[in-house]
């Protein structure tokens, strides 16, 4: 009987420790369900205001969240998205861009976003983000690099019509460098994918086509003969955005293709050039479309709450939230109403209002078709390799040019195979 007893008070007291156990587990998940944490790609300090708007008023809506938001720096969006990934903890909601999120899709780590969820957003920018036919991310914002030009040393060489393609300003780069003693245009060839967009707006997305190769000849020659004649600086294979930049406000150069977010940078530091500056449409080829640069969202595979993360992506892109983003940082909105809004229909006055009625043309004309995600950073090297052995060597002739450019045509093939 003693015996029972006992064994009956053992069992009780296993019951209750299992019971407490099990309340504060069930507790320790209830407080881990109710925390959505979206990552973001440098919003803050500019959009900081705007995203503690939306949180608090996501907040409003669903009491018992709470919002972790983290705003990660560009250089470590894709080593901390992928190590979250595969360590099957993923954030809710991730800011990347479309084509890291393309390479979690064709990998199946993303969630799919319904044909009505893409229904507001801008057709060039969604179809962006399509991979065989479905939505794997939604637009976010999009910016567009405009031409930025030194307006009084171009009209003082006896010129007023404005070079729309590269091949126009190639024809006149000779007149130019000898009228105003500067180079006609800073461009950098080699970071990350210039020149790999300067293909696609030839219409050279594969190399697959003896028709491409052409196109991909004759950029090539174009920019060696630029290289060559001293047109454009020896540096063109090694300076950044903001060291092409850097060139315009010294007067160093005439042209340079920019995103439209430096132009206060040349306002801020170099006043007086900025004073004889315009802006004009994005160089590209004669019937090419021009290159836009998207951010967007993507919800992970094994994200905890996808619903949540679902509202949260259409609150951060609905017309309100984009118009403020656009105006505190002069990008681009995605969402259609915002882009029809009254503010980007007042194209006169400072440069950056007619760089962003000028991107926003831009958007409706975009033409992204790059060389895919399979091995894309691969096929960016080897297009950049290229251009080295093409313009570091001096004595290269048009046949020894060809023949690097069918070298690389097989490459590509086999990368993208």
């Amino acid at each position: 009987m003693l015996k029972k007893f006992f064994l009956l008070i053992l069992f009780a007291a296993f019951c209750a420790f299992a019971a407490a156990g099990g309340y504060y587990y069930h507790k320790k998940y209830e407080t881990r369900k109710k925390e959505f944490t979206v990552w973001t790609i440098q919003l803050k300090p500019v959009a900081t205001e705007i995203m503690e708007e939306n949180i608090s008023f996501f907040k409003q809506i669903h009491p018992g969240i709470k919002v972790n938001w983290v705003d990660i720096p560009i250089a470590e969006a894709q080593k901390r998205t992928l190590a979250a990934v595969l360590g099957g903890n993923p954030p809710d909601l991730i800011n990347l861009n479309p084509d890291f999120s393309l390479i979690l899709a064709q990998r199946g780590a993303l969630e799919y976003f319904s044909e009505e969820e893409g229904k507001k957003f801008s057709k060039s920018a969604l179809d962006i983000l399509r991979y065989d036919g479905k939505i794997f991310a939604l637009p976010f914002y999009a910016t567009s690099s405009i031409t930025l030009y030194n307006k009084a040393l171009f009209n003082a060489c006896g010129y007023y019509n404005v070079p729309r393609t590269y091949e126009e300003l190639a024809a006149i780069a000779p007149d130019l460098k000898k009228c105003a003693k500067t180079y006609p245009f800073a461009i950098n060839l080699n970071e990350n994918d210039s020149l790999a967009k300067i293909l696609n707006k030839y219409g050279v997305n594969t190399f697959e086509s003896e028709d491409e190769i052409q196109k991909a000849i004759f950029v090539y020659k174009m920019f060696n003969e630029l290289y060559k004649n001293n047109l454009i600086s020896k540096d063109t294979l090694t300076i950044t955005h903001r060291e092409a930049a850097e060139k315009y406000m010294s007067n160093s150069t005439i042209f340079v293709v920019l995103g439209s977010n430096f132009l206060n940078m040349v306002k801020e530091n170099a006043p007086e050039t900025y004073s004889k500056s315009d802006i004009s449409e994005q160089l590209k080829s004669k019937d090419g479309a021009y290159d836009v640069a998207l951010m967007n969202f993507v919800i992970p595979k094994y994200a905890r709450h996808k619903v949540l993360a679902h509202e949260f992506a259409h609150l951060l892109t609905d017309k309100e939230s984009q118009l403020k983003l656009a105006k505190l940082t002069n990008v681009i909105p995605v969402n259609k109403e915002a882009l029809n809004d009254e503010y980007f229909k007042i194209c006169t006055g400072d440069l950056s209002t007619k760089a962003r009625c000028t991107s926003i043309k831009q958007l409706e004309n975009s033409g992204n078709r790059d060389f895919g995600g399979q091995n894309k950073k691969e096929i960016n090297d080897a297009i950049n390799k290229t251009a080295e052995k093409i313009l570091l060597n001096p004595s290269i002739t048009d046949e020894g040019l060809e023949k690097e450019v069918r070298a690389l045509a097989k490459k590509i093939k086999e990368l993208r195979a």
